[in-house]
């Protein structure tokens, strides 16, 4: 089943008292919803996860690749 860009699915959390009362008192301040609440820290987290991940890959050293010359001679041996 494909969703219009705009949809939005529903799924249910189990989270622990103490955690949905600061999410209630947040959202009566905020006049955002708890739904609204726990898709934006979804999303932090998810951005930071990727910051992770693009921060681990940037480090990586390819100094394993092959060379021009071996490239050519794979290439040529593929053929």
């Amino acid at each position: 089943m494909k969703h219009a860009q705009h949809s939005k699915i529903r799924i249910s959390i189990t989270i622990l008292p103490m955690v949905n009362n600061m999410l209630e008192k947040v959202r009566v301040k905020s006049g955002v919803s708890k739904s609204s609440l726990i898709e934006d820290a979804v999303k932090f987290f998810l951005q930071r996860q990727l910051d992770k991940d693009s921060k681990a890959l940037s480090r990586l050293n390819f100094d394993d690749l092959p060379s021009e010359d071996e490239w050519l001679s794979i290439q040529s041996s593929s053929e």
